[in-house]
């Protein structure tokens, strides 16, 4: 049985010679990482897990078996384990002490503050600040990028898993593979030849239609004077509002775990952005989800070699191409962006019943 003494040096935190700078570099590069789901190595496949399920943050155990049935699904499928078998699953020791580097070294996917506290982990603060923090429920995974910046409406588009989507995200990869599509998915740097397999893309998600939801929003750009403020405050209503029609749909009610992850643009205003967002949906949740509302965590990264990024960025290309349109000519980025926005029945011609003020909500199941 393990003593409390146990507990703390197993978790005790690993020295690094690191210095802040690359630490935040590092701990960025994780981000990246389990975002675009390139988990290649130990760390970051335990990362994946203790991000993409909250309760293996506090369970070693929880975290071993939800790993093997990820990442050793070939050996293990939740069922008995074979004592052969047993010599070819990743250690326990190995994932708990990833886990442990991730949680105490880089500040990720952190436990609840009962196991830290049994850890031997948790600060005096964070001590203070635990009867804040809530269960963990089923996740809200929300992927966000904005258009518009200098165009006569700002758009704020986005992807709404609401459950495991590495099926989506593996079908994808597939298609790249078969096409040898070696490049990025960007609406602005979509070629007439990629449009099939653009489209292809389209087709994945709507084949998996149930478990997705695309969520866009929009307002006039006249009369803001700053639109990097106002695109801020629209991520924050088209959160409120998508949760909302979750909500009212019962197709995700709540209570619920949020999780969102924006498409980077400068490091700064990404972390001002980000900590404005945190703040304002923890005092929604209280004021207006009767703290029924999670938030788990909200990270800005690249959209480079992120496939899921890439397509919001895309439905949001669409959208933009769509209420931003200029002048009559008709080309490929004009087919497909009809075809995605059609594919996914989404009317850009709102009536006022569509609109808050100015602002207007288009969102579909």
């Amino acid at each position: 049985m393990k003593t409390l003494w146990d507990y703390a040096e197993e978790n005790k935190p690993e020295k690094s010679t690191s210095s802040e700078d690359e630490l935040e570099k590092e701990r960025q590069e994780i981000l990246e990482r389990v975002s675009s789901h390139s988990v290649d190595t130990i760390r970051d496949k335990v990362a994946w897990v203790l991000n993409h399920f909250p309760e293996t943050r506090d369970s070693d155990i929880t975290l071993q078996l939800i790993f093997w049935e990820t990442f050793d699904s070939d050996i293990y499928n939740g069922g008995p384990i074979i004592p052969k078998d047993y010599y070819r699953l990743t250690r326990l020791t190995t994932i708990s002490r990833a886990r442990a580097k991730l949680q105490n070294e880089y500040r990720l996917f952190l436990a609840s503050p009962e196991v830290r506290e049994r850890r031997g982990t948790i600060s005096e603060e964070e001590k203070q600040k635990a009867i804040e923090d809530k269960p963990k429920y089923s996740v809200f995974t929300v992927y966000m990028d904005d258009s518009g910046k200098n165009a006569q409406n700002l758009i704020i588009g986005s992807i709404w898993f609401l459950s495991d989507y590495l099926t989506v995200h593996k079908a994808i990869f597939d298609i790249r593979e078969r096409a040898r599509f070696t490049g990025e998915f960007h609406f602005k740097n979509m070629k007439r030849d990629d449009l099939p397999i653009y489209k292809e893309v389209v087709d994945v998600f709507w084949q998996h239609s149930n478990t997705v939801g695309f969520k866009l929003i929009s307002v006039p750009r006249a009369g803001i004077g700053k639109a990097k403020e106002a695109f801020t405050d629209l991520y924050y209503h088209l959160l409120l509002e998508g949760i909302e029609h979750q909500q009212e749909t019962n197709r995700a009610p709540l209570p619920r775990t949020l999780q969102v992850w924006i498409d980077s643009e400068e490091t700064s205003l990404d972390k001002l952005r980000i900590a404005n967002l945190d703040d304002r949906l923890r005092q929604a949740s209280r004021s207006r989800f009767e703290g029924k509302l999670a938030i788990d965590s909200l990270h800005s990264v690249d959209s480079k070699n992120n496939i899921l990024m890439q397509i919001a960025d895309l439905f949001t290309g669409s959208a933009n191409r769509v209420l931003n349109l200029s002048g009559t000519t008709h080309n490929h980025k004009d087919e497909f962006a009809v075809y995605f926005l059609s594919r996914f029945n989404i009317d850009l011609s709102l009536s006022e019943n569509d609109k808050i003020g100015d602002i207007a909500v288009h969102i579909t199941v």
